[in-house]
C-alpha cells in the first residue's frame, strides 16, 4: 500500500487540471476556513491564503504547474489582487512559480537566509524575496494580518511558521503534518535538516502556540487517511497538538540513539540494533503510521542520527 500510494503520488506530475491524482482524492481543492482564511492545496501540496478588504495576501506559490489553479481558486473567491506572497522556507517545491503573482504586483517576503539560499542557488521558476526580516515579520492588510515567525534552521535553515489573524490558524510545512505529529520524515537523506534545532524549534513553535492562543494548525502537504475503502484526504486542519507530537518523535529518537551508543554500539550498527530493539519498537515504530515508513528510510534516519550523536553540530 505504501509504495502504491508514493506511486499515486508521483503520478500527479503527468495529471490534467481536471483529474484526480487518488482515486476518490481531487487534484485541487479549496477550503473555506472562516474569518477570511482559505487552505488550498493543489495534489499532495498546500498553502493558504487570506482575503483582505484591501487585497489578498498569499503563501507559497508551490510549483508552476500549480500557481495558475492557485490563483483561479483567489478568483473564484475575490476579483482582488494578490499583494503579498509569504514564503515558508527556500525548498524549490514549494517556492517556485511565482511569477505570475509578480506579474500582478505581488511583494515577496521571507527570511533572510531564504534570499541567500535563493539567490546563491538560482532557480528559474523561484521569485526572489522583497523583503526580508530576521526573526518576525507581520503582513497587514486591511483587517487582517499574516504573522510570520523563525526559530532558527529546522528542516531548513529559513523555514518560518505563520499565524493568519484573526483566524488565529497556524501554517507549518514540513516540519510537522497534521493530524498526528508521528510521520516518518519523507526524506530523510536531505542535506537541509538541522538535527542539532528541531527539538528546540518545536518546542519554540508550541510557546508560540501558547501564547497567542492558536489551537489548529494548517500542513503544508495532504495527509492521507487509511480504512477499509482505501485511502482518504484528511481535513486541511489539524490540533497543535501535531507539534508536540513531532518534537516528541525527535526527542524519542535521540534518547534511543544515544542510550543505544553509549552501550559501545558503533553509528554503523546502532541502526540494526534499535530496529531489533523491543523497547524501540514499542515506544517508536509502533506509533508510526503503519504504510508511512520503509525500514530502508527508518535506517538511513538512524545512521544520520548516530553521526550527529557522535560528532556533534
Amino acid at each position: 500500500m505504501r509504495i502504491l500510494s508514493t506511486l499515486l503520488l508521483l503520478s500527479l506530475l503527468s495529471l490534467p487540471v481536471n483529474a484526480q491524482f487518488i482515486p476518490g482524492i481531487e487534484l485541487i481543492q479549496t477550503d473555506d476556513l472562516g474569518n477570511g482564511l482559505y487552505a488550498f492545496r493543489y495534489g499532495p501540496y498546500r498553502n493558504i491564503f487570506i482575503v483582505t478588504e484591501d487585497g489578498v495576501i498569499a503563501t507559497d506559490p508551490l510549483d508552476v504547474k500549480a500557481v495558475g489553479p492557485l490563483r483561479e481558486a483567489i478568483s473564484d473567491v475575490t476579483d482582488l489582487p494578490v499583494k503579498y506572497v509569504a514564503y515558508s522556507h527556500s525548498h524549490w517545491d514549494h517556492a517556485s512559480g511565482g511569477q505570475l503573482l509578480k506579474d500582478e504586483g505581488a511583494q515577496f517576503v521571507a527570511q533572510r537566509e531564504c534570499l541567500r539560499n535563493m539567490s546563491e542557488t538560482r532557480h528559474p521558476d523561484v521569485v526572489l524575496p522583497d523583503i526580508v526580516f530576521d526573526d518576525s515579520y507581520s503582513i497587514e492588510l486591511g483587517q487582517h494580518s499574516l504573522d510570520m515567525y523563525f526559530f532558527g534552521p529546522s528542516h531548513d535553515d529559513c523555514m518560518t511558521v505563520m499565524i493568519a489573524k484573526p483566524a488565529n490558524v497556524m501554517f507549518v510545512v514540513d516540519i510537522t503534518s497534521a493530524p498526528t505529529g508521528w510521520e516518518m520524515e519523507y526524506n530523510p537523506t536531505m542535506a537541509e535538516g538541522y538535527l542539532y534545532n528541531m527539538v528546540q524549534y518545536l518546542r519554540a513553535v508550541e510557546e508560540l502556540a501558547e501564547r497567542e492562543g492558536v489551537e489548529t494548525i494548517v500542513s503544508g502537504h495532504l495527509a492521507l487517511g487509511f480504512n477499509k475503502k482505501g485511502m482518504f484526504a484528511q481535513p486541511a486542519t489539524g490540533p497543535i497538538d501535531a507539534v508536540r507530537e513531532k518534537r516528541e518523535f525527535w526527542e524519542i529518537l535521540f534518547a534511543a540513539v544515544a542510550e543505544e551508543m553509549a552501550k559501545g554500539t558503533s553509528k554503523d550498527d546502532v541502526a540494526d540494533a534499535l530496529m531489533n530493539s523491543p523497547e524501540f519498537k514499542a515506544e517508536f515504530l509502533d506509533k508510526l503510521p503503519p504504510i508511512g515508513w520503509k525500514k530502508s528510510e527508518m535506517n538511513i534516519l538512524i545512521r544520520r542520527v548516530a553521526t550527529y550523536t557522535e560528532t556533534g553540530r
